[in-house]
């Protein structure tokens, strides 16, 4: 499960729903660029630091994170700049400054203890969506939350059973992910 729920498979597919919501047509188009360059790109840059033996696949070991970490936060910088810089919509460049807040305050944990980046951007991508859904009535809402919330959870129980976090990683991720990526998406939309 989790495999599907990579971080940036989040990035690849929520840009384009929500600029779809925010600006129709035009929205949809702003929302790719920003899945290329928050999600396409910075998954190229870590397959091809894993091909060259740079780190592992996964980044399953802190210190490969310690190496990964400053190229990706490059990588995601330049997204940052382009959806800001050239005017995106601003649930797509709210989206993509959430998501890279997520990653930045998962470096600086990394720095002493591995942090579940699954758990944290899973909880950040469902935070968004039903921030920008508001789903009517309040039934609709509770529903949501309870489907984003067990996609979560699966994400969290499939990083511990595959032995690659422990469980307090995965619920600081996820605690880390919903907190932060909610409240600078809702802060910026």
């Amino acid at each position: 499960m989790s495999g599907v729920f990579e971080p940036e498979h989040w990035m690849m597919v929520l840009p384009p729903y929500l600029g779809w919501r925010a600006a129709g047509r035009g929205g949809v188009w702003w929302g790719l660029v920003a899945a290329v360059l928050a999600g396409v790109v910075p998954a190229v840059f870590l397959a091809l630091g894993a091909r060259r033996g740079w780190w592992r696949r996964g980044l399953r070991v802190r210190r490969e994170r310690l190496v990964a970490v400053p190229g990706l936060l490059l990588v995601l910088a330049v997204a940052l700049g382009v959806v800001h810089g050239a005017g995106a919509p601003r649930e797509v460049a709210a989206l993509v400054t959430a998501m890279v807040a997520v990653v930045v305050a998962g470096a600086a944990v990394t720095g002493v203890w591995k942090v579940s980046a699954h758990a944290a951007v899973s909880a950040a991508a469902a935070a968004a969506l039903v921030i920008a859904c508001r789903p009517r009535p309040v039934g609709a809402t509770v529903l949501l939350v309870a489907a984003l919330g067990a996609v979560v959870v699966v994400v969290a129980w499939s990083r511990v059973r595959l032995e690659c976090h422990t469980r307090a990683q995965v619920v600081v991720g996820a605690v880390l992910g919903l907190a932060l990526g909610g409240t600078v998406f809702a802060g910026l939309r």
